[in-house]
């Protein structure tokens, strides 16, 4: 018997103006859409980036 290994797909993540990607199986889920950390997924209440460093812009 054979195994063979799936590497998980990665998507784009659903914030408008964020170029981060994302595992299929993310913690940062709302409804089918999912996003690259809790910020983006609660649609940058405090106009704050997504993570340090990602270089993403036009949150808010």
């Amino acid at each position: 018997m054979t195994t063979t290994l799936v590497e998980p797909s990665t998507l784009q993540c659903a914030c408008p103006g964020c170029h981060c990607t994302v595992q299929a199986d993310s913690p940062f889920r709302k409804g089918a859409l999912l996003f690259c950390s809790e910020v983006c997924a609660k649609g940058h209440p405090n106009g704050e980036p997504c993570h340090a460093g990602c270089g993403c812009e036009g949150h808010g």
